[in-house]
């Protein structure tokens, strides 16, 4: 009996040098640009439903989206809530983190 899907080739297992090498990359704040990471979160905090919804084409494309539509607008009430507390999260966690960032960068200047 043949095995479904296709082979996947088997990872070695690293060492612990090689494990601990790429945790210390990681955390290395001189390794990693702040700025495209602050960048990125600031873009993505605010959560929503609200995603552009993809047309395809023809009539069952067309009957999919006029679905989607409908389903959307019935389902808000129920996932919007979530998503504000989210974003209230997310906007908190934020600021914790600014505030963490000075407070390091302080610390590190009295070296």
């Amino acid at each position: 009996m043949p095995e479904p899907g296709p082979e996947t080739p088997a990872q070695e297992p690293l060492s612990v040098e090689e494990v601990l090498a790429r945790l210390k990359g990681a955390l290395d704040r001189e390794a990693r640009d702040v700025g495209a990471v602050r960048g990125l979160a600031e873009r993505f905090w605010a959560v929503s439903a609200e995603k552009p919804l993809e047309r395809r084409p023809g009539p069952k494309g067309w009957l999919a989206f006029q679905a989607k539509r409908v389903l959307r607008k019935l389902m808000r009430w129920y996932v919007e809530t979530t998503f504000i507390e989210q974003r209230t999260v997310n906007d908190a966690l934020l600021k914790l983190i600014d505030d963490l960032t000075r407070r390091v960068e302080r610390l590190e200047s009295r070296e």
